[in-house]
């Protein structure tokens, strides 16, 4: 009886990825980024995968430790045409904070996005 409640977990647990990893299949792979603030433009590149991935700016700056490091991130929501994601820069480097990324498919189903609300140019690797 617990090995059969302990195989139930497992498959519930492995089902919920899998689903998860379908709702977020248009975003997958490696994207090649950019985005202006009123500091600057920045370029570098994140790569989603089905449970995670990652994010580096291209740019590093003195004033600016967080710029350049590579970043974890994490699904927050996804479905079929959006994904929401965290930028881990505060588990990575202290005194940094997170940041948010959303991506949805436009009307021609074409990925387009913000980072923490500045309009995000991606373009797929």
């Amino acid at each position: 009886m617990v090995f059969r409640k302990l195989c139930c977990g497992v498959l519930l647990a492995t089902g919920c990825s899998m689903v998860a990893a379908d709702a977020a299949a248009p975003f997958l792979g490696k994207w090649n980024f950019e985005w202006q603030t009123g500091r600057g433009s920045y370029v570098g590149e994140m790569e989603i995968t089905a449970d995670g991935g990652s994010w580096q700016t291209a740019t590093t700056l003195r004033q600016n430790p967080c710029a350049g490091r590579k970043v974890p991130l994490q699904h927050d929501l996804a479905s079929a045409d959006r994904l929401e994601l965290t930028l881990k820069f505060a588990d990575v480097i202290p005194g940094c904070k997170n940041a948010t990324v959303k991506l949805w498919l436009n009307d021609k189903g074409e990925v387009v996005g913000k980072r923490s609300g500045q309009d995000l140019t991606l373009k797929r690797e």
